[in-house]
Order: structure tokens, then sequence, then C-alpha cells
């Protein structure tokens, strides 16, 4: 099944003299495995949150969006005023014990009730990806979210996301600099230098 189909897509922030990307055309499919790469300020991030519907195109179309995505990023942008379970239940009201099930699974189940400002990043990242697979997303979109990990915890991480996705095949689609910490090493990979794919 189609989750994403965009033609000629293009963005162009305001006030910058350069486009962040520019005649973009990309199809998702369920189950898919994707990998971004290109250089530091080539565009990646900046699809990502199209796709995330986070940012819409100044130029191109999209036919196909998907109904739900998870995103997580480098930074856990996790909402600082509530506690980590408070964090997750915001954007997963009723999933309580699935929520549970994963904050075990990745060995920060102690943490629940601690304000997350209180947390190492590698803790923070942990909640983040929890939060990105807890609402059902038909794409996880990972932008060097899981960095903070020591090899260890990233294992266990990768572990979880490939048991949420026997459970619902999304298509995951990465940004890491780091080959050896892909979740999926085997993904197609598009490259974007100056602005474009390549």
């Amino acid at each position: 099944m189609m989750l994403f189909s965009a033609e000629g897509l293009g963005l162009h922030y305001s006030g910058r003299p350069e486009p962040a990307f520019q005649d973009v055309t990309l199809d998702i499919r369920e189950g898919e495995d994707l990998r971004l790469t290109g250089p530091s300020g080539a565009g990646k991030t900046s699809l990502m949150r199209v796709i995330a519907g986070l940012e819409h195109p100044t130029s191109g179309q999209i036919s196909t969006s998907p109904k739900s995505v998870g995103m997580a990023f480098a930074e856990p942008r996790l909402l600082p005023q509530l506690t980590v379970m408070d964090n997750l239940l915001f954007v997963a009201p009723n999933a309580g014990n699935a929520l549970q099930k994963m904050l075990e699974m990745l060995m920060i189940d102690d943490l629940r009730d601690s304000k997350v400002t209180g947390l190492s990043k590698g803790q923070a990242q942990r909640v983040a990806l929890i939060r990105c697979l807890s609402v059902r997303p038909q794409i996880v979109l990972l932008d060097e979210a899981l960095g903070g990990l020591d090899h260890a915890t990233w294992l266990i991480a990768r572990d979880l996301i490939t048991s949420q996705r026997q459970e619902n095949a999304f298509a995951l689609v990465e940004i890491s600099h780091d080959p050896a910490r892909l979740i999926a090493p085997d993904a197609r990979t598009i490259g974007i230098q100056q602005s474009r794919l390549c």
C-alpha cells in the first residue's frame, strides 16, 4: 500500500536565499525501509518534516499522505512540565498498558513518574522513541533519534522497533551518519546533495 507519494516537491523557507530542497519525487510504501543521506544542511530533516506534515511544501504536489506518523529527533523534544508517563499519555491516552511494556523493555519503567527535565539524553531519547511508536504510525521517521544511547541500549531499542513492526508493518525512514547505527542497514538509500536527490 502506498503511504506517501509526492512529485516535484520543493521547500523554501522565508528569508533564506536557497531552498531547503527542490524537485523531490518520492514514494514510500507500507513496510518499506528508507535511508536519507547527505551532508549537514542538505535538506534531509526538512524533507522528513514535510513527510510528517509538519511543513507544507512551497512547490510540487503530494498525492498520498499517511494517516499517522511517528517521528523522533536527536533532541527528544519532550514536554518539560510533564512526567515521563504523562508525556506518553499525552499522545496515546488509551495505551497505558502498552506504554508500560515499552518502558520496561527499554529499562526506564522506574522513571515513569519522574519529570523529564531530570532525564539524561539517552533516557529522554528512549522516552521519545516510545512516544513515536505509541501512535500506531504508518510511517516512523528517525532523525538521529538514538544517537545518545550506548551500544547495548541501542540494541534493545532496535529490538523494540523490530517487535513493533511485527504488529504494525510501518515504513521506516532513517537519518543516521553512522551506518552501524541503522535499524534497517539494507534500506533503500536516497541521497540529497545541494538540496536535490542524487
